[in-house]
C-alpha cells in the first residue's frame, strides 16, 4: 500500500435494515446494509462492509468506475447472520463475470459464515463455491470470533462483540454479531457498528472501539432512544457518540424502511444541532480521506 494515504474512499452502497424498500421511494436508500473502503496502492485494496443489496451496486461501479479498475483484493466483512447482511451476495457481478481475477475473502463469524453455505447449498440456490468457479480467482470462508485481531499489508482488523437478537419473550434469540475497527497505516480508523442495541454493559466495548476513530457507522435503526429493540440503536443515541468523539465523522446507518426519508431527516437536522459531526448514511455518497486535516469529506 502506499506510504501516503491519498484517494481512500468510504462509499455507501445500502443503508437500510432488515428489509429493501419496494416499490423505489427514497432519496435516502432503498438497500440492505453495504459499505465499502477502497484504499489505493500499488495493490488496491476493497473492504467491504456487510453484503446487503447495496452489494449489486457496489458490483457494477466496479466494472464502470475508473477508481476500481485496479482493485484485485476484496475483504467483505459480515457482521452477522441474518440475510439482509449477505443476500447481495447473490446478484454481485464477481460471481457472474467470467475471469475477473478478483481474490475475494469473507470474514465472519462461524454462525454468519454457515448461514451463507446454508442458503447457497442446493436446491435452494448454487454453492458459492461453484459460482466462482471461472469467475473469480480465489475464494476462502475466514471466521471471525469477537476479540480477534489480523494483521495484513499495513492493514489491522479486529472485531467485538455486539448486542443483537430477535424475537421477544420466550422466542428471543441473541445472533453471534460482531462490530469491526479497521486500521489503515498512516491512514484512517473506521469504526462499525451494525447491528447494535446499546446497554449500560456495553458501553465500555463501544469506547474502546470508538476512541480514535475517523469514522464510526453506528446502528440507527430507530429515532430516538426509547425505542431501541430486536438489537438496534437508535438516531439519538448515535448522536450522543458523535458528541463524545467530535474529531470522527459519525454515519447513521441500518436506517429503518418503516420510516419515512423526512422523520428520518427531521431527526438527523434536530440531533445535528448538538453533534454537528453526525451525519445520515445516504445511497450513492462518497467520502475521501483527506490526510492532512485527517477527516473524510463529501466527494461532490
Amino acid at each position: 500500500m502506499a506510504d501516503e494515504q491519498t484517494g481512500i474512499d468510504f462509499d455507501v452502497w445500502g443503508c437500510r435494515g432488515s428489509r429493501n424498500l419496494v416499490p423505489i421511494r427514497s432519496e435516502i436508500g432503498n438497500r440492505t446494509s453495504c459499505y465499502s473502503l477502497l484504499v489505493p496502492g500499488a495493490s488496491p485494496t476493497l473492504f467491504v462492509l456487510d453484503a446487503g443489496r447495496g452489494l449489486a451496486a457496489l458490483g457494477y461501479a466496479m466494472l464502470v468506475e475508473a477508481r476500481f479498475a485496479g482493485v484485485r483484493t476484496v475483504h467483505v466483512l459480515v457482521t452477522h447472520a441474518h440475510i439482509d447482511h449477505w443476500e447481495g451476495l447473490k446478484d454481485v457481478d464477481w460471481f457472474w463475470q467470467r475471469g475477473n481475477r478478483l481474490d475475494v475473502t469473507l470474514h465472519g463469524t462461524n454462525e454468519a459464515l454457515d448461514a451463507i453455505r446454508a442458503a447457497f447449498e442446493p436446491p435452494s440456490y448454487v454453492a458459492l463455491e461453484k459460482l466462482a468457479e471461472g469467475t473469480v480467482h480465489s475464494l476462502r470462508f475466514v471466521e471471525r470470533t469477537a476479540g480477534s485481531t489480523w494483521h495484513e499489508g499495513g492493514v489491522s482488523l479486529s472485531t467485538f462483540a455486539l448486542n443483537h437478537y430477535s424475537g421477544s419473550g420466550d422466542a428471543k434469540r441473541f445472533l453471534d454479531t460482531v462490530g469491526f475497527r479497521l486500521e489503515i497505516a498512516g491512514g484512517p480508523v473506521l469504526a462499525y457498528l451494525s447491528d447494535h442495541e446499546p446497554t449500560e454493559k456495553t458501553a465500555e466495548s463501544e469506547r474502546v472501539v470508538a476512541t480514535g476513530a475517523n469514522l464510526i457507522l453506528y446502528d440507527c435503526h430507530y429515532l430516538e432512544t426509547k425505542d431501541h429493540a430486536f438489537g438496534h440503536g437508535s438516531q439519538e443515541y448515535g448522536a450522543a457518540i458523535a458528541g463524545l468523539y467530535p474529531e470522527a465523522a459519525v454515519f447513521a446507518g441500518h436506517l429503518s424502511p418503516n420510516l419515512s426519508d423526512q422523520a428520518i431527516r427531521d431527526a438527523n437536522a434536530r440531533y445535528r444541532e448538538v453533534s454537528p459531526n453526525f451525519h445520515l448514511a445516504i445511497e450513492g455518497e462518497t467520502f475521501t480521506w483527506d490526510p492532512e486535516s485527517r477527516r473524510f469529506g463529501k466527494r461532490a
